[in-house]
């Protein structure tokens, strides 16, 4: 079963189902955040009132150069950042992110509607009890959890976050196997964003200290 689905009932409603674990709260931040949205108990999924639902990964390859404007990426910030603080509020943090998990509703407004890199958070820690999967789009410190139970800080979704911004504007991955890439080389990844608004977002996530890290554009 898939983690969730996407199902076109009609010429402008769309229906998606979360299979995964912890639905409940990812469904909530979607309706507290998103007003295309209803939900309905019966059916236990999402009815949005949309032209197009995709993944962010479908809205990307749509562009051969699999790059999308600063603008677009900065209404995708100011998104994504209120459902994780929504969601940190409930209890609740990402790991990590697939370029599948987010949904681009007409091309304009993005959600994330897997949950099976979302777990509770306890004392400003996420705790791992099982294996995982992990995801694409992550801290490197997740890999460095090699016995069970482990545990990290939630604000490893924000250099998560920023590694998926990364690729999403500049088709760059910051991650070689089990290691990021040089300062240097990052520095240089960068270089087009300069002291713009979205190149001091991704320094405040991408900081070596996570307990530095903040989701913050000014």
């Amino acid at each position: 079963m898939k983690d969730y689905e996407i199902k076109q009932d009609g010429d402008y409603s769309f229906r998606i189902k979360i299979n995964s674990e912890n639905s409940r709260p990812l469904y909530q931040s979607i309706l507290k955040l998103c007003s295309v949205t209803i939900y309905d108990e019966e059916s236990e999924a999402l009815f949005i009132t949309a032209e197009t639902v995709e993944t962010l990964k479908a809205y990307l390859f749509k562009n051969l150069q699999l790059k999308m404007s600063q603008s677009k990426c900065i209404k995708m910030i100011d998104e994504l950042t209120k459902q994780m603080i929504y969601l940190k509020k409930q209890g609740y943090g990402f790991y990590g992110f697939d370029l599948n998990d987010i949904v681009v509703i007409d091309e304009d407004k993005f959600i994330i509607c897997n949950s099976s890199f979302l777990l509770p958070i306890q004392d400003n820690l996420i705790w791992f009890y099982s294996p995982i999967k992990r995801p694409y789009f992550m801290d490197l410190e997740i890999n460095k959890l090699t016995t069970l139970p482990s545990k990290i800080d939630y604000r490893c979704a924000y250099y998560s976050l920023g590694v998926l911004l990364v690729f999403c504007l500049l088709n760059n991955y910051l991650l070689v196997g089990n290691e990021q890439k040089s300062v240097e080389e990052v520095e240089s990844i960068l270089y087009p964003l300069k002291n713009t608004k979205i190149y001091w977002f991704l320094k405040r996530c991408l900081d070596s200290n996570i307990e530095k890290r903040v989701l913050l554009l000014i």
